[in-house]
């Protein structure tokens, strides 16, 4: 028989998430998870990139947890077998819009498992490039690339690397110097509605795949179009043609760099003739924590870590890190800011590309053109004071 403490915590569950929820948004997490453990369960935001234990509560509660949330979903509560995934309206405050919520429902040998991914429409859309963190001779040179008629412009890096924002800035641009021109995108899920863009979400449960929207699209005469993702053969060979045809074609692509999706697109079957002719540039990115600004303090790093980062201290560089205050609940970090890896396909590239040049040949070649690896993007914020050393090194591959 439960105890008097657990009715009386059983009949506030539905409360106890919905304060969970707000907490997490008030926070500014990205995910809040509900991970099973043998004698607890933990509710973990990831904040800034980090995930962070907030609460333990008992695993006699999950099912409860679980089964709320699923509700709140409008998804099966009976279906325990299976992952599911729903969407939730999550209106905390009366004043305000309400807040879009991802939940996915994952079973494990503990239990089932929970994720929420909350959708901050307003950290979705920038208004400049610079803004994201690009510097601006790059962002300067990425907006004339895309005032170009066709051509195909790729986002790359991992999940949670800040991608769709930058997409979303992109059209954000292009829609307000071809106002007058035909935009349409392929979404998984539309992350934020655009006024004078025409959107699309895709089904893949009833054949609607980025790969079947492409052929619809192409025949509504866009002038631009994006599609979320290039994950297939088909998708990656429509979309490379789609760019050729007259159309500025947007996208993104899971790869380690730049450089990493000209090999994508290899691995896919693409000719490099394909692949030089559409590429216009690749924009490869992460997202770092930024230092805290209320309690950032000089600091020599270790001569190790200086010679890991290649960063260059001749010129009497200074270094920074955060203490750790109140203000960032004493973390030393305090926000996130983008840093870009651009390649621009000029025609050394783009010849490079179809001789059959090989993968760090074109990299050493984008490299002598101006491109700044993502290692040497982060180690200047660092220099500059935005970020620390340390976080430079853990985000950036070699």
């Amino acid at each position: 028989m439960a105890t008097k403490k657990e009715k009386n915590y059983s009949a506030s569950i539905p409360d106890w998430v919905d304060s969970i929820i707000v907490q997490g948004i008030n926070k500014g997490a990205s995910d809040i998870h509900f991970d099973p453990l043998k004698d607890k369960v933990l509710v973990r935001f990831r904040i800034d990139g980090i995930l962070q234990t907030i609460e333990a509560v008992a695993t006699s509660f999950m099912e409860m947890i679980i089964a709320r949330l699923k509700a709140m979903a409008q998804i099966d509560t009976i279906e325990k077998r299976k992952p599911q995934d729903g969407h939730i309206l999550f209106q905390f405050d009366p004043n305000a819009d309400p807040v879009d919520l991802r939940l996915s429902i994952f079973p494990t040998a503990l239990g089932e498992a929970a994720v929420i991914r909350i959708l901050n429409r307003k950290e979705f859309l920038f208004e400049d490039l610079e803004k994201l963190g690009m510097s601006t001779d790059v962002a300067e040179k990425l907006k004339e690339v895309i005032k170009r008629p066709s051509g195909m412009v790729l986002v790359t890096g991992p999940g949670g690397s800040g991608k769709t924002s930058t997409l979303y800035t992109l059209l954000n641009l292009l829609n307000s110097v071809k106002q007058e021109h035909n935009i349409i995108t392929l979404e998984d899920p539309i992350e934020l509605l655009l006024s004078g863009i025409r959107q699309s979400q895709i089904h893949p449960e009833i054949g609607y795949t980025f790969a079947a929207g492409l052929r619809s699209i192409l025949r509504q005469d866009p002038d631009v179009m994006m599609i979320g993702e290039i994950r297939d053969d088909e998708t990656a060979e429509i979309s490379v043609r789609a760019a050729l045809m007259g159309a500025l074609f947007l996208s993104t692509m899971h790869t380690i760099n730049s450089v990493g999706a000209i090999i994508r697109f290899a691995e896919l079957g693409l000719s490099r003739s394909l692949i030089a002719s559409s590429l216009l540039a690749v924009i490869a990115q992460r997202l770092v924590r930024t230092t805290c600004p209320k309690c950032k303090e000089e600091v020599i790093p270790d001569k190790k870590l200086i010679a890991v980062s290649g960063a260059n201290i001749d010129g009497g560089a200074k270094f920074f890190r955060g203490r750790g205050c109140d203000a960032c609940e004493n973390l030393g970090y305090s926000g996130r800011t983008a840093i870009f890896e651009v390649m621009f396909i000029d025609k050394d590239i783009q010849q490079m590309i179809m001789s059959g040049a090989s993968f760090t040949e074109i990299e050493a070649q984008a490299k002598k053109s101006g491109m700044k690896t993502l290692r040497e993007v982060a180690v200047q914020k660092a220099i500059k004071g935005g970020i620390t050393l340390e976080e430079a090194i853990r985000v950036t591959p070699l």
